[in-house]
Order: structure tokens, then C-alpha cells, then sequence
């Protein structure tokens, strides 16, 4: 299949019927894999996405006519874009890359980057995390896994960043997206946080970065919900450039908390 230009890829979707979209760009992320900007004037798509066979385009074109991910209609096509095999592979790639640059330029192992938590945020999830290691992990995680929020994630809720190769595995950082800080999303925290080190465990243990069998059966394990995160009912920031310095309690329903499953 031929790779479309951003031209092209615009003109696709126009001829679908995205008629206000008036620029496409092409980008090597290593998690967000789409975004809308201006108003919903520009679309920003992984760079792997060039290759979108018709039903890619028709998902993407329903995504921008509608602004986003808001609708029943919407949310399918937005689980068709994210689900696409070929995307994986691509931001595996990219995620490779990013490591290689991080400790080529001397960076240390496993510290977070483009963190935009504050220092009582960071400690909030330092207590979370060792909490949940030791009473849904039997302690079987690092204790130095960094947990960074970030501002640039769109659809995606979070990630789990892994590093090294088969005989050296380590995780670089578990990645959360700073909505989740919003009053009201505090189920989704939880559940999202228990999602990565899910995906931690899984890959320290297994080698394995996707959502298959083992990851599922870790995920029953510590009680997360097993399917992937993506385009989840939660609060969101009216603008992304919006800082969020909530620190939310630690209430004792959170303790309480049993597994599912």
C-alpha cells in the first residue's frame, strides 16, 4: 500500500466528509497516536498511520467530523484507529528510539521525563504505587519505577514505558494523564495506575508490552479492568495548556478497595 502525504491524507478525509479539518500532520509519538488541535481544524496522527488502508480513513474521518471521541459512533472508530496492528509496531519503534537517545545523551536509567507533576503530586503517587506493589503484587515491582503525569496525552490515559532487552529488562517510567487528577475521576486513577504496573509486571516477567493473555491474567490478578485504556468516560481539562495541581486525598475506600476477578 502506498504511504499518503499529509495532502493526501486531508483530502481523504474531506472527501468523507470532514469538511472544516484544514490540515493534517504527521508525527513519531511514542504514545499519543492522534490529537485534534485549532478548534478541530488540525489533525495530528502517528506518522505510521500514512499507511491507513479505506476503513482507517472512514474511522478517522467519523473522529474529526465529530471533534473528538464523544459518541457511541465515535468511540468505536476511536478503538478501530487504536487497535490497528500495524500502529503497535510503529510506536514500539518509537519508543526504542526515545530510549536510545535518553541513555545515549546520558540520561539515568529509569528517571522520568516531561513530567508535569508537582512535588505533593509525585509523592501522592509514590504512596499509591508502593501500596498497591505490596498488596496486589506481593511486592514483585521495583520500588524505583518513576509515576510522571503528562499534559500531552489526548485519548490515551497512560502508559508503561519499557526498556532494556531480554537479558536486562527495567522499566523507564509508568505514565499517567494528568486529567485523571480532576475531582471525579478517581476510579479511573486507580484503575489506570493498576492498568501500567500491570503492564510493568507483565513485561519485567514475560517480555510482553501488549494486552494479551498474561497481561489479561495480571490484570485480573490485581483487580484492574482487563481491556485496554482508551477514550474512557473521565473529566477532562478545558484547555491542555491548563495546569492541574490537585492533590487528592487518599481515602480510606481506597484501601478498601478489593480485587475483581
Amino acid at each position: 500500500m502506498r504511504a499518503l502525504s499529509p495532502a493526501e491524507f486531508l483530502a481523504e478525509l474531506r472527501r468523507r466528509g470532514a469538511q472544516h479539518l484544514r490540515r493534517v500532520s504527521f508525527r513519531k509519538n511514542r504514545s499519543t497516536i492522534w490529537s485534534l488541535t485549532q478548534r478541530g481544524a488540525a489533525l495530528n496522527v502517528h506518522e505510521a498511520y500514512r499507511l491507513s488502508p479505506p476503513e482507517l480513513l472512514d474511522a478517522f474521518a467519523v473522529i474529526a467530523c465529530e471533534g473528538g471521541v464523544r459518541t457511541p459512533e465515535t468511540q468505536a472508530a476511536g478503538r478501530r484507529v487504536h487497535e490497528w496492528p500495524e500502529l503497535q509496531q510503529a510506536v514500539g519503534d518509537a519508543r526504542a528510539e526515545h530510549e536510545s537517545r535518553f541513555r545515549s545523551s546520558g540520561g539515568e536509567e529509569g528517571s522520568p521525563t516531561h513530567c508535569c507533576a508537582t512535588v505533593e503530586q509525585r509523592r501522592y503517587f509514590r504512596g499509591i504505587y508502593h501500596y498497591f506493589n505490596w498488596t496486589r503484587f506481593s511486592g514483585d515491582l521495583p520500588a524505583d519505577i518513576p509515576v510522571r503525569l503528562s499534559r500531552r496525552m489526548t485519548s490515551a490515559l497512560g502508559h508503561m514505558l519499557p526498556g532494556g532487552d531480554e537479558g536486562d529488562r527495567y522499566v523507564v517510567e509508568i505514565a499517567l494523564n494528568v486529567d485523571l487528577m480532576l475531582p471525579g475521576n478517581g476510579e479511573e486513577r486507580v484503575d489506570t495506575l493498576l492498568h501500567e504496573m500491570a503492564h510493568a509486571a507483565d513485561y519485567l516477567a514475560n517480555g510482553n508490552r501488549d494486552h494479551g493473555r498474561s497481561w489479561r491474567e495480571w490484570a485480573l490478578r490485581v483487580g484492574c479492568t482487563p481491556e485496554t485504556l482508551y477514550d474512557r468516560p473521565v473529566r477532562r481539562r478545558l484547555r491542555r495548556s491548563d495546569a492541574v495541581l490537585r492533590v487528592p486525598p487518599l481515602p480510606q475506600a481506597l484501601v478498601r478497595r478489593s480485587p475483581r476477578g
